[in-house]
């Protein structure tokens, strides 16, 4: 009997042991909301209209600033009274402080111990508002299990619980109050006719990127922005859509300086900067700087000209550091088929000479080979395969300096433009028009433009992988 009894009293003893440690939690340790005591009704705390008081001096552990009536509903911070601040967010914390309500009083007479654990033996900010004669002052501590603040007020002992609109402003830096636009763009005013060029540069980009928007002829094969230097080619339309949505994230950048002098630029890496963004809309050219990435992963930025330093995530502009192929889509040339007159393709001691007319009503061309008229849809693929040879890599020219395969296409404006592919192997082949170039290609595509030149002469059908 007194070996089944010995478990049932083990286990009754441990559970008024913990019984104990749960009372003297709940009574000496825990917060009094968490403890589930002074459960009283809301308390209303100021009943005040405060949207035109004086001034606001908060002080937390970012910042301390004092917001400065300059007029009726108008407000700047104390020695930056130049800088543009969004009254509607002070006049909407007055509000808030003016009817503040605690959900609930806390204690009347707390101990010390009691103010650490509320966190306001040292709060965690504190707020201070002067109107005429009236000084209304609070001390804001830590969250409750709930989400609401533990507040104290008119230096007053007593304790209270308040919801987080008015402790969720007073504890950020001044710069939420700052009205900036990091740049000016929205997708309702900007649109591919009005942004007209980009520029990339800076300290991790190997080359000097000038990026233009493509005027498009109808049915062109492109893309809406062409790489214009170091050298031609179509932009990547993944590359394109980074930029436009990097464009709408610096467009909604906060706020984090409000010193651009000198030693604050190098402070945040700006005097040399990582990247450097500019971008031309409606004939006005806006440049962006990007700095250093902060602890939290995001990247301080700086348009010349602003009052203002902002942040962005790192992620947002990292791709401007990408390699040069990156920005480049997978097409070694950008013409539509209508801009044309002719093109010359030699190569392997041949030469063929392809002159194309005008479009009858049907959408053909009237196209000739070595004098010899061919099919318009023959013509068509032909042309198909010179624009989809893929880049393969980036690379070097290497010795050779005969190319393998010429095509010089002349546009009906007159212009000339030259493709020239160099052999570096028997599967590369170096691509080059008008004396620049970056990439390799493949060595068997070079050599299908002169068989299918012959297919072309020959009436052949051309299989493309369009």
């Amino acid at each position: 009997m007194i070996k089944r009894l010995r478990p049932m009293l083990i286990l009754a003893g441990a559970a008024l042991v913990l019984g104990i440690l749960l009372w003297v939690l709940v009574a000496f340790v825990l917060p009094k909301d968490e403890a589930g005591e002074e459960k009283g009704n809301s308390v209303v705390l100021m009943d005040t209209k405060l949207t035109d008081a004086d001034s606001i001096e908060i002080k937390n552990n970012f910042d301390t600033y004092t917001l400065v009536k300059h007029s009726v509903g108008t407000y700047y911070v104390e020695g930056k009274e130049g800088y543009a601040v969004n009254s509607e967010s002070v006049t909407g914390l007055l509000e808030d402080v003016g009817s503040l309500t605690a959900s609930k009083k806390v204690i009347d007479q707390p101990n010390e111990e009691q103010l650490e654990s509320y966190g306001l033996k040292n709060p965690h900010g504190t707020l201070k508002i002067k109107k005429g004669d009236e000084v209304y002052s609070f001390k804001i501590g830590t969250t409750s299990a709930t989400g609401n603040y533990y507040m104290q007020m008119q230096e007053e002992p007593t304790v209270y619980l308040i919801p987080a609109a008015v402790p969720d402003v007073a504890l950020l830096a001044r710069y939420q109050f700052y009205q900036n636009t990091m740049i000016d763009y929205s997708e309702d005013n900007a649109s591919m006719e009005t942004l007209k060029k980009f520029e990339i540069s800076g300290e991790k980009v190997d080359e000097h990127l000038v990026i233009e928007m493509n005027v498009l002829e109808e049915d062109e094969v492109d893309t809406s922005f062409i790489l214009t230097a170091p050298f031609r080619h179509s932009l990547s339309s993944a590359m394109q859509d980074k930029m436009l949505d990097l464009l709408n994230t610096l467009s909604t950048a906060s706020v984090v300086g409000d010193d651009t002098g000198a030693e604050s630029l190098k402070k945040y890496g700006l005097d040399q900067p990582a990247y450097t963004f500019s971008f031309t809309m409606k004939n006005k050219t806006q440049t962006v700087h990007f700095g250093k990435v902060n602890e939290a992963g995001n990247q301080y930025c700086y348009t010349e000209g602003d009052k203002f330093i902002h942040s962005v995530t790192e992620d947002s502009a990292k791709f401007l550091g990408n390699s040069i192929k990156d920005y480049c889509e997978d097409m070694i040339y950008t013409r539509s088929a209508d801009t044309l007159s002719a093109i010359r393709v030699t190569g392997n001691g041949k030469t063929y000479q392809i002159n194309i007319g005008e479009q009858d009503d049907l959408g053909n061309f009237h196209v000739t080979i070595n004098n010899k008229v061919v099919d318009s849809e023959l013509f068509s693929d032909f042309y198909s395969h010179i624009l989809i040879i893929g880049i393969t890599d980036m690379g070097d020219k290497g010795t050779e300096t005969e190319p393998r395969v010429t095509v010089e296409i002349t546009l009906k404006d007159g212009t000339k433009e030259t493709m020239r592919f160099y052999p570096v192997s028997e599967l590369k082949c170096f691509y080059e028009i008008n004396g620049a170039g970056r990439f390799w290609v493949s060595t068997l595509n070079v050599d299908k433009i002169l068989d299918n030149a012959q297919k072309l002469y020959d009436g052949e059908v051309i299989m493309t992988e369009w």
